[in-house]
């Protein structure tokens, strides 16, 4: 082995240990060092398995803690439907929502008072239900998700 310095104290030592575990022929020592090398390898061969076990379960883990991230931000967001007060002002708006948009004008009837429906259209479009574009409501981005977590209905 050229150019590798020997670590004298290393050596020094292992030779004493050998000595006083009654190894004293430079065979026996030989053949201990040999048997230790053997057991090291051995140890690297299962550390490597795990390691690779390793990388498999993080790739698990991130799998499944990612899945996880999802479905509380998705609960999240339908937790917050349930705030919305007056669902049957609500689905009334949904119903003439769904087909095409409306004017907010095309809400008011004599079953509710327009105060109240201004209310739940206020709602609706903060929970991102509903949509308003200048005079118009049209679906929003979680039309569907409110009728079928909430009102329990769904339109396609």
């Amino acid at each position: 082995m050229r150019g590798r310095k020997v670590d004298t104290e290393f050596l020094t030592s292992f030779i004493t240990s050998c000595v006083e575990s009654g190894k004293s022929s430079s065979e026996d020592i030989l053949k201990e060092a040999q048997d230790k090398i053997a057991n090291i390898d051995v140890q690297i061969k299962e550390v490597e398995k795990l390691k690779a076990i390793r990388t498999k379960l993080l790739d698990v883990v991130l799998t499944f803690d990612k899945a996880t991230k999802e479905i509380k931000t998705e609960d999240c967001k339908i937790l917050t439907f349930f705030e919305i007060q007056n669902p049957h002002i609500c689905k009334y708006i949904c119903d003439k929502v769904k087909n095409s948009p409306i004017t907010i004008n095309s809400l008011s009837n004599n079953a509710y008072d327009i105060t109240d429906i201004l209310f739940c259209v206020k709602q609706l479009i903060e929970h991102g239900v509903i949509s308003r574009i200048r005079d118009a409501l049209l679906r929003g981005e979680l039309f569907n998700e409110y009728l079928k977590f909430v009102l329990r209905t769904s339109y396609e």
